[in-house]
């Protein structure tokens, strides 16, 4: 049996003539008979009484009938599934996120996503860099957003490099500058990332160049925690250029801060993952692209 043979069979069923279903089915008289009769050396039994010019159904044929509507149906569902999966229009998607940008970028991004694809779930967890690239490795999901690390042979990345900016309190003789240099910030407490951070140690290494002391009083693991301590003017921090625009989302009274740029280039990056080993569907590819745009235009809209 092929599925010509059970679509004529069932519209001979539908319409009890040959004749009709050759019309309904844009064929030849001749091509629907040729197809009933190969359903039935397929069976190896006739589905008709031929009487009189017409075809009469014996009890077997109903049987098939039924299967064939089922049959037919699932294929018809099938396709569709298929076409919609291959234009993005339905599917989920598992994705893990760095904690910052959890709350508004990431869902901001989805929710865009979303609007064209009415059949597409997703799943959204937020999870340290660290565990972002483990989970993503370990095809838990099937892609995530961190901060860009060591390159693990599981996972591949779609790098976005962005530059870093120095975040001051808005009532600080700081905020007037159009570039904060290394000398401006002498007299002033730090507030930075845990030792480990790449920020963190590029910052070390300039104070160390320069022969300034780099006074650290807040060690802190979030640049939206940073920001608080610089909210209360206890602190200057050196933050990305992402997470200043996720702090202008988030807080409701903005002017609080100014995002000023640093005279020392500090690059950073942020990489969208994806597991090496397996296979993307055209909607994670997608949704990836997406993301790439959504990131670049959240820093080149603010800076």
């Amino acid at each position: 049996m092929n599925f010509r043979q059970l679509q004529a069979f069932q519209e001979v069923m539908r319409t009890g003539s040959v004749t009709k279903a050759a019309q309904n089915l844009g064929r030849t008289q001749p091509a629907i008979s040729s197809l009933i009769v190969g359903l039935e050396q397929s069976v190896g039994y006739n589905l008709f009484d031929r009487q009189g010019g017409r075809l009469h159904p014996v009890p077997e044929a109903h049987y098939l009938l039924s299967e064939t509507d089922v049959v037919l149906e699932r294929l018809t569902n099938l396709e569709r599934t298929m076409k919609d999966i291959g234009s993005q229009a339905s599917g989920h998607l598992t994705i893990a996120c760095m904690p910052i940008y959890s709350e508004t970028l990431m869902p901001g991004a989805i929710s865009r996503f979303a609007e064209s694809r009415k059949d597409v779930t997703f799943s959204l967890t937020s999870q340290s860099s660290e565990q972002v690239y483990e989970r993503v490795a370990s095809q838990q999901f099937d892609l995530g957003l961190a901060e860009a690390s060591i390159s693990n042979p599981l996972v591949e990345e779609e790098i976005v490099s962005m530059r870093c900016f120095c975040a001051v309190n808005a009532a600080s003789e700081l905020s007037n500058r159009s570039l904060i240099r290394l000398s401006d910030l002498k007299d002033y407490d730090i507030a930075t990332f845990l030792p480990h951070h790449f920020i963190r140690r590029h910052l070390t290494q300039v104070y160390e160049y320069a022969g300034l002391e780099l006074k650290v009083k807040f060690e802190m693991q979030h640049a939206a925690a940073q920001m608080v301590a610089v909210e209360h003017n206890l602190a200057v921090a050196l933050v990305s250029a992402m997470s200043a625009e996720n702090y202008r989302r988030t807080v409701p009274n903005k002017g609080r801060l100014k995002f000023i740029p640093f005279e020392h280039d500090v690059a950073y990056n942020v990489a969208i993952l994806t597991p090496t080993h397996k296979a993307k569907s055209q909607l994670i590819r997608a949704f990836v692209e997406h993301l790439k745009e959504e990131v670049i235009h959240a820093v080149g809209t603010s800076f």
